[in-house]
């Protein structure tokens, strides 16, 4: 497993983020991974090791995640996806003698928290791609569910992703809540996944906490104008396939990619994903 050559700490408003690097620091790519829940950086150390030295990597952890300390970590609001937007840009404004633009590749919650920084008018001078495996905008998911609703026919769809969301909902009951991160680990024993600190499953919690609601009831309308990749893995249990349609309607340079493979497709099939990402980092 390919150990990081540097780390630091990145400083945001309300955290002390832990970053690492990896690969060639003399790359002419440079490529940003963003893990999802319950992980930590270390999501990713497959995938890094495909990756060689064929770009400079990298990763941190993100709130709730990892080495990665908040400052009032009682308060839903240090977890707000606006904040975790100016993490990213803090992340990026830390990385030493950085050259050219940043290749975004973000998993599950990493992904959803991606779409954020991505809406800045600062996205295009900053970003030349984004790569997205099932984390799917909130904005989006906030747009569609208003339009599906219309559509009777579109109801089943509805509630099936409802019911894929269970955990997301076990979230917000009190008392209930504390015992779903490790109902959420159990549920899945044929859904290969990477070992998750206990630490990390209950931190991570109010990340949906603080967002998911908030936004679905309120929020901007999706923008991405940065070439898009977003990778759709159709055995993904906790998201439908079809949560990708009319992403179009939003993200003008998009790629559509469906792979046969479950939720932590950049875990268990890393060698695929680090050659997905460099291509799509390549073709923009």
């Amino acid at each position: 497993m390919t150990e990081p050559h540097s780390r630091w700490t990145a400083r945001s408003d309300g955290a002390a983020l832990a970053v690492y690097e990896y690969g060639n620091p003399d790359a002419d790519t440079t490529v940003l991974l963003v893990h999802g829940y319950p992980n930590n950086h270390t999501m990713f150390d497959a995938m890094i090791d495909a990756i060689g030295d064929r770009a400079r990597v990298i990763s941190y952890d993100t709130r709730g995640g990892g080495h990665t300390v908040v400052e009032h970590p009682e308060k839903s609001s240090s977890f707000a996806i606006e904040r975790l937007a100016d993490d990213t840009y803090a992340v990026i404004d830390s990385i030493p003698d950085l050259r050219g633009p940043i290749h975004a590749f973000a998993h599950d919650w990493g992904s959803v928290q991606m779409w954020e920084p991505l809406r800045d008018p600062r996205a295009t001078d900053v970003f030349g791609s984004f790569t997205s495996v099932s984390g799917p905008s909130i904005d989006h998911l906030r747009e569609t569910s208003r339009r599906r609703g219309l559509r009777p026919t579109q109801w089943p769809s509805v509630l099936g992703q409802l019911g894929r969301s269970w955990y997301i909902w076990g979230f917000h009951i009190p008392v209930v809540g504390k015992y779903v991160p490790d109902l959420f680990v159990k549920a899945g024993p044929a859904d290969p996944a990477p070992a998750a600190d206990p630490i990390d499953l209950q931190r991570g919690v109010e990340l949906y906490r603080a967002n998911i609601i908030r936004r679905m009831l309120s929020g901007p309308p999706p923008r991405c104008e940065v070439p898009t990749l977003v990778v759709v893995p159709l055995k993904d249990r906790f998201l439908s396939a079809d949560l990708v349609e009319d992403v179009d309607r939003w993200i003008p340079d998009l790629t559509v990619l469906e792979v046969d493979a479950k939720h932590w497709w950049p875990w268990t099939h890393a060698s695929d994903a680090a050659d997905v990402l460099l291509d799509h980092a390549q073709r923009v």
